[in-house]
Order: structure tokens, then sequence, then C-alpha cells
């Protein structure tokens, strides 16, 4: 589809509102971000707002079955929006009126609308996933079919040739017998290669949208339950498609398939044998309940610690320079190594059990031949069938034993195909932050006003309060200090400024209006955050730069991060800007260059909303200078908060917030006397 269309920002504001989502259709007409739209935007507006869609090519059964307006999105013509009023073809031009239904041509895309925001349960989030793509059903289904039918070649070609080659002492009908027999293992070998890739297209296609929607969905999870939750867990979550892709593109996913077809070579055995069709029968039953019961017995060594393992390495590598400093070194040698030895422990007991259920499995399938081969000779013997009849029938024991082998022996793949299905159903069902009660649009044009009201805040129920019933009024265009001892709560103040953090009680009132109502997305992309401990990325400096400020020229990076005192900076990069910073063979920059860049990034926001927290943390004085004259500069233009020690900065502040133990102990000008004994 062509992205290149005319704008679809006011087909977006029509669509919504035409779908009684009048806060949503607002949201887009006052986002300033998003000045045109086009097809891209237009679909991710939709999943931002939890709007079910999918996007086609004209089919007219669709059309007909459209229980909301959809859009037409063509490179002929401009893209309209349409509806089906009864039988009639409606488009939406200030109001509904018919149209010509010649305008639904076979070459234009139609965005069909499923389901609205309030309606319906994600509870079956993963099994509505898996039914869009029900296109990769019916030719499985008929290669399959295929496949299982020229399967009985090679049995059939035996049997054929013991009768009536052999035993008929007929040579002359080998090579027409041997043409068939090659020709239908052509058709099946053909087969089997097309379904495999049907398949594994298939699952890479589920696991590429499964993959797309857990990252969509963390994107808009609160903040607040983002820091709360471990990392091994959202790694946890975007491997769920992994274990999706291995199921269904695996031989597990083959053997799963073919099983159902085992009824045809069931079907061969009686018209060749007739009640020894019992004996696989019987077998397929025995299958059944030995692999339930093993599947159990696998089930209870399951590992326990996997995720503590986890979350250990995790936590190691992110705190080894901290742990390496203090000297803490043996206590998580030894905390690790006892993890590492349950670990592997339990991992190696439930391989053990995984793999005398492959072997249980292989005895099944020995067995059923046996039990047939002996079961047989006394047909032959009695006449009842002939010697190639039983060999046939025996042949054909494999692919009833082989899929059932197959697919009961890898039963706990699809255990974990269905706990990633009940794990994503529960992920889904995770209220996000893109509700309709938050997508008030904040003016950016101008600093905003500020007010705490009775914050409250515990992050867990042990813990003393991080704030405990703060109140602060700013004004528009202040220049704030957040001041007091280490650990008093002036981070946690910061993120609260800013919507990360939602306290317990009280709320933040942003221009009179309470945080809350706000589009999140929107207000994070207009403040200007600096955090105490820089993030880097992998790239240039000018990569980490346009991380605040995608369109950011060359020369508004270099301004930015001299603003921030980066000067000595830039100088010691030969004043590239596409120099490597992080990654490949360069090194690592220390935490006071690095929070030059992080500090860059907010003033490059050219932002009227700047929060920072500890700017001038061990800073020289050349860029203490720069960042004082900086500051001086935004005064009155952008309300800026921030935290300090430094006392130069901290003068330079309209207001101050003491905090002690997470309370206000003042709030107001720098006191005289304060003042006075600095001079």
């Amino acid at each position: 589809m062509n992205n290149q269309v005319n704008d679809l920002k006011p087909l977006l504001v029509q669509l919504l509102q035409q779908l009684g989502l009048y806060s949503q259709a607002n949201n887009v007409a006052e986002d300033p971000r998003q000045q045109h739209i086009d097809v891209v935007a237009f679909v991710e507006s939709l999943k931002k707002y939890h709007i079910g869609y999918s996007v086609h090519r004209h089919i007219p059964s669709l059309v007909a079955q459209a229980a909301h307006p959809f859009v037409l999105i063509s490179e002929r013509q401009a893209p309209m929006l349409l509806r089906r009023h009864g039988e009639v073809l409606e488009q939406f031009e200030q109001q509904w009126q018919p149209c010509d239904s010649s305008i639904l041509s076979d070459d234009v895309h139609l965005i069909m609308i499923e389901q609205l925001p309030l309606q319906g349960s994600s509870a079956k989030a993963f099994a509505a996933q898996l039914s869009k793509r029900s296109k990769w059903y019916r030719p499985v289904f008929w290669l399959s079919l295929l496949s299982s039918l020229t399967g009985l070649a090679v049995p059939l070609f035996t049997m054929a040739v013991y009768d009536r080659v052999i035993g008929g002492q007929t040579p002359e009908v080998l090579p027409s017998i041997a043409l068939g027999a090659a020709l239908a293992l052509s058709i099946l070998v053909a087969a089997r290669l097309i379904r495999a890739k049907v398949m594994s297209s298939a699952s890479n296609r589920m696991a590429r949208d499964l993959s797309e929607l857990t990252f969509q969905r963390l994107l808009s999870m609160p903040l607040t339950v983002l820091s709360r939750v471990g990392i091994s867990n959202h790694i946890a979550r975007m491997r769920n498609a992994e274990k999706v892709r291995t199921v269904l593109s695996g031989p597990a996913a083959g053997g799963l398939i073919d099983l159902p077809f085992t009824i045809i070579a069931l079907a061969a055995i009686t018209l060749l044998s007739g009640w020894l069709v019992l004996v696989p029968l019987v077998m397929l039953v025995v299958f059944y309940l030995v692999m339930r019961l093993m599947r159990g017995y696998i089930q209870s060594a399951s590992p326990t610690v996997s995720s503590e393992y986890q979350n250990v390495l995790n936590e190691l590598s992110k705190n080894l320079l901290q742990l390496k400093a203090a000297g803490h070194v043996d206590a998580w040698t030894t905390k690790f190594a006892r993890l590492c030895r349950e670990n592997s422990r339990q991992n190696f007991r439930y391989a053990a059990r995984n793999g005398l259920m492959a072997a249980v499995a292989h005895a099944l399938s020995l067995s059923t031949a046996l039990v047939t081969v002996f079961c047989g000779i006394f047909l032959v013997l009695n006449q009842s069938i002939s010697a190639g009849a039983l060999i046939a029938c025996v042949m054909l024991i494999w692919r009833i034993t082989g899929p059932a082998q197959l697919a009961f022996s890898s039963s706990q793949k699809f255990t974990l195909l269905q706990n990633a299905a009940e794990q994503f159903d529960r992920f889904m069902q995770v209220q996000t932050e893109n509700s309709a009660l938050r997508l008030d649009v904040a003016d950016t044009n101008k600093p905003p006003s500020l007010s705490f009201q009775h914050l409250t805040l515990r992050y867990t129920a042990e813990m003393e309060p991080a704030l405990s019933g703060v109140a602060a009024d700013i004004e528009s265009g202040e220049l704030v200090a957040i001041i007091g001892p280490n650990g008093c709560g002036k981070t946690s103040l910061l993120l609260s400024a800013i919507g990360v953090i939602e306290a317990q009680a009280g709320y933040v009132a942003l221009n009179g209006k309470n945080i809350r109502q706000y589009d999140p997305e929107l207000l994070r992309s207009w403040v200007g955050f600096c955090p105490a401990e820089p993030d880097l990325f992998p790239g240039t400096l000018a990569e980490n730069l346009r991380v605040a400020r995608a369109d950011a020229s060359d020369q508004q990076l270099i301004d930015a991060l001299i603003a921030a005192g980066g000067q000595a900076l830039f100088d010691s990069l030969d004043q590239q800007l596409d120099t490597q910073i992080v990654g490949g063979d360069s090194a690592m920059l220390s935490a006071v260059e690095g929070s030059y860049i992080s500090l860059a990034r907010s003033l490059l926001k050219q932002s009227t909303f700047l929060v920072m927290d500890e700017p001038l943390a061990n800073r020289n004085p050349h860029a203490r200078l720069q960042f004082i004259s900086t500051l001086k500069a935004l005064k009155g233009k952008a309300t800026v908060l921030f935290s300090s020690h430094d006392q130069e900065l901290i003068k330079l502040a309209d207001k101050v917030i003491i905090l002690d133990k997470g309370a206000a102990v003042y709030v107001g000008p720098i006191p005289q006397q304060n003042a006075e004994a600095e001079q």
C-alpha cells in the first residue's frame, strides 16, 4: 500500500467521531506532533486507542458485513470514509450520503474497523490473533491430505512386488509399478516441502505480529507498572512469540497435523487385512494413556528457579561495577553458585524425564510393529491375507505410530504453547495508560504552572514513605530547586511532576488540571527530562542526541551539547557528531560525560517544561559556568524543576522546595538568612 497518500488527519478525526470516540478525535486534532498523517501513522493511531482493525483488498463480503464505518485508500482517488447502511453504500462528506459502489474497485485497500475499545474482552487475545491468520489452514489441510494419500505408494508398491512380481512371476509389470510409485513419492515430497514453507511462513508472521503486539503493549503500559516488573519478565513476554514459532514450524507441528490423517492409513490396513486394524487402534489408546501419565510426571519436574536465576544474571550484569567497588563479590559469588547448581540440577531432571518420555514413545512404536507382525503371521498362514499385504500393513503402521510418537513425545512443547497463550491473554488484559479519560492535550507553547496537592507515595508497604503530604505551588516560568539530603524524595517528586510515578494519595495539577487527564505520550514528548543516571545507546553521538528529537539538525545538536556544558566532550571527540560513543571498539564514556548527553537531550527539545535530576553532578568549572548561563536564559521562558546540592545553582532558583524524609519542610523563595550566609 502506498504511504504517500493525501493527509489522512481529517479523515481519522471524522472516523473517530463517527465511531463515537470523541475524546480520541479531539486528541488527534490537537496533537501538535501530527500535523500530517500518512497510512502508517493512521494505523498506529488506531493501535494507540486500542481499536481493532484489519487491512484488506476489496472483498465484497467484507463490505456487506461491515458493522462500523471503514476507510478506503487508493492511489487513484482521495481517501474516503464509507459505511454500509442497509444495502446502500454511503460516503461521509460533512454528512452521510449515498455513493456509487463502483468506487470499490479491485485495486483499493480497505481499513476495516473490527472492534471498539470498550467492546468485548481481551481474554482470548491469542485465539483472536490465530483466527485472523486462518488463510493457511486450507492449503495445509489439502497438502496434508495429498501427502497422506501419496504416502500409501511405498507400502502398496512393496505389496505389489511381493504378490504380483515375485509371487506371480511377472517381472514385466515391475517398471510400470515402479513408475507409479516414483510419481507418488515425487508428489509426496513436493507436498511436504510446500507445506513446510506454508507453516514456516505462517509461524513467522504469527511470531512477528505477537512480538509487535507485545512491544506496543509494553510501550502503552503505565511507567509505574513497568518499573516494578523485572527485566526478565519483559524478556519472557517478548520470547512468547518464539515459543509459538518453534511449535508451529517445528517437527512437532508436522506430527500434530498428520495425526488426524492417520485415519487414511487405518482405512488402508482395514482393506488389506480386516480385523488386524485393531492392533494400531488399541496401541493408539495405549499411546494416549501412557503419554498422559508421562506428561504429568514430566511437569512435576519443571524447573522452579529459572526466573530467579535469570533475575540474578540481570542484576549481576547491571550492578557488576558497584559490586566490585563495594567488595561484595564473594557474597554474590556464593549466591550465584547456589542458584546455578540448583538450576542445573532441575534442568537435568527435567531433561532426563523428557528423554524417558521419548524412549517410551519409541518403545511403544516398536511394540506396535512387532504385535502387528505376530498377529499377521497367523493370518498369512491361514491364507486370510497375502505376505505382501502383511508387509504393507507393517509399513503402514509407521504412518500411524510415527505422527503419534512425535506428537506425544513433544507434548511439553504444546504445554509451553498453552502457557504462552495464557500469559499473552493475561498480559493483553492489563490496563494501559491510553484510556479515554487520559487524552487531554496540554498547551505546549507556554510555560506551565504546577501544583503538588498533598502527594503521598510509598513504593512498598515495608518501606518508609518516599513522599509524605508534599504540597507546593509553582508558577509559570519559575525556576525551582528541589533540595534536601540524599534519599529525601527529590527524584520521586520530579518523576511525579511528569507523571512517571503516580502517588497513592494526592495528585499533581498541571495548568490547573490533574496530570492524569493528559495524554501521557504527548506529555512525555513535551517535557525535557534529564535523569540522574544517563542512558547511552549503541551508536554515534548524533544518534544518541537525536533520541530526544529525531528531526534536529547537526547545528542544533551541537548547540544543545554546548548549552549543557559539553564543550570539552565535543572537543575530545574531534567535534565529530558521527563518532561512535558506545559499541564497536570505542570505549564507554564516563558517567559525567554521559550526563552531558543526557542534559543536552532535554535542552534539545526546546521545551517550555524542563525537569532535571542532579544536572551538574561532578561537572568541571567551565561546564558549570556554561550551564548557569543556560539556566539564566531559560528564566521566564520555561518552567524548570531541578534537584541539586550545588549552591551556585540553587542561588538561581526563584523558589526552593526543601524535603526531609519525604516531607516538604519549606516551600518558597530562598530564606534571606541562608542567602546572607552564602555571601
